[in-house]
């Protein structure tokens, strides 16, 4: 068990050093914890485009897909909400002074979407075929959403 632990909190690391390097372009403007929340959110959106392709037919259904891009999000809503120190929207920054005035609602979306993504790491794991496994998904993307709606800035 410990040996697996050690293996995923590699892996987790390996995972963050990639899409961070993959990132790299997208955010050369931002520095600091900025960076930081950016990197993790791609990371994020990452492994919900991977799932994507599988609930959307693009991509063969595979547990491991689940598993793996559901721990990525698992991972990062972990810490995210410390990536976001008060009045920390200099630079490139895509957040929206509405986190630090609605935090407490930032914060229940976040322990939303860390349940989720736990969630969906379990039914995967434990053999869910991929019609529950969609619709866990589909609610996991409405924290995604919600967040995004109210605290992002828009594109």
């Amino acid at each position: 068990m410990i040996n697996i632990a050690k293996n995923i909190g590699t892996m987790m690391i390996a995972l963050g050093m990639l899409f961070s390097a993959l990132n790299a372009n997208a955010h050369t403007g931002a520095t600091g914890v900025v960076k930081q929340r950016m990197d993790a959110m791609s990371g994020m959106a990452d492994a919900m485009k991977s799932m994507a392709s599988v609930v959307k037919g693009k991509k063969a259904f595979d547990p491991a897909v689940f598993i793996d891009n559901g721990e990525v999000i698992l991972w990062h809503s972990e810490t995210l909400t410390t990536l976001f120190p008060e009045k920390s929207i200099q630079g490139d920054s895509e957040a929206l002074p509405a986190i630090w005035q609605n935090w407490d609602d930032f914060v229940k979306i976040n322990e939303r979407t860390k349940s989720d993504a736990k969630k969906l790491v379990e039914m995967a794991q434990q053999g869910s075929k991929l019609r529950p496994l969609t619709k866990q998904f589909v609610k996991l993307s409405g924290g995604c959403k919600a967040c995004h709606k109210g605290y992002r800035k828009k594109k």
